[in-house]
């Protein structure tokens, strides 16, 4: 994955669940990898996602006033900036338990 300074995105690689169809991506500001799923942060904090979403990781429809993303091998996972967490993806395991998240933040750079 790239990022471009226009905001656009690059990929390259196995396409076969369309991890790689990033073309028509713009206003990005960030973007994260999965095991064969793609997801990028858009200026305005809504998610885009694409590829593999056999799990449900690429349900991002409606996460609003993100800050950050994060993906998984089958998760994704969104910052807000009140500090809350959402996540999307298989959760057999909790990886997915979130809801009583607060005060997260970025790390200090």
């Amino acid at each position: 994955m790239g990022l471009r300074a226009d905001g656009t995105v690059a990929a390259a690689g196995m396409n076969f669940e369309g991890q790689c169809s990033v073309g028509d991506w713009t206003d990005i500001i960030a973007v994260s990898a999965g095991n064969m799923h793609t997801v990028g942060l858009r200026s305005d904090g809504t998610v885009v996602a694409v590829g593999n979403d056999h799990y449900s990781q690429c349900e991002v429809d409606g996460w609003t006033d993100i800050v950050a993303i994060a993906a998984g091998g089958t998760q994704t996972l969104g910052l807000r900036s009140d500090g809350t967490v959402v996540a999307s993806g298989m959760n057999v395991y909790g990886q997915c338990d979130v809801q009583g998240w607060t005060n997260m933040m970025l790390p200090k750079q």
